[in-house]
């Protein structure tokens, strides 16, 4: 079943179209990816405008897509279900480990 469906961050407008074979597979697809975390955990920030998806590529090939909060630079990942599908992780704000700690 084919299910298309937007989602609007920022200044842009993304738009899914997700083709499973089992139609409640579809709907689970579509429904977490238009539905992105809003409000940051780590600051509060619930201005949907102020943040955007993000994505990038580890040494081993593995793609991440991150919903990014512009105010404070936390970022809340999308993960994936060993057996299919996409869910939202809480924003995380990633703090680089002080480089005087052994």
């Amino acid at each position: 079943m084919k299910v298309t469906t937007k989602l609007s961050l920022g200044m842009k407008e993304y738009v899914f179209e997700v083709d499973e074979n089992g139609e409640m597979d579809s709907l689970h697809k579509a429904i977490v990816l238009c539905d992105a975390p809003t409000k940051c955990d780590e600051c509060g920030n619930d201005n949907p405008n102020m943040m955007h998806l993000i994505t990038n590529k580890d040494k081993e090939t593995n793609t991440y897509v991150n919903n990014h909060c512009d105010k404070c630079g936390a970022n809340a990942k999308l993960g994936q279900y060993k057996a299919g599908g996409f869910f939202w992780h809480k924003f995380v704000k990633y703090v680089k480990p002080s480089e005087t700690q052994a």
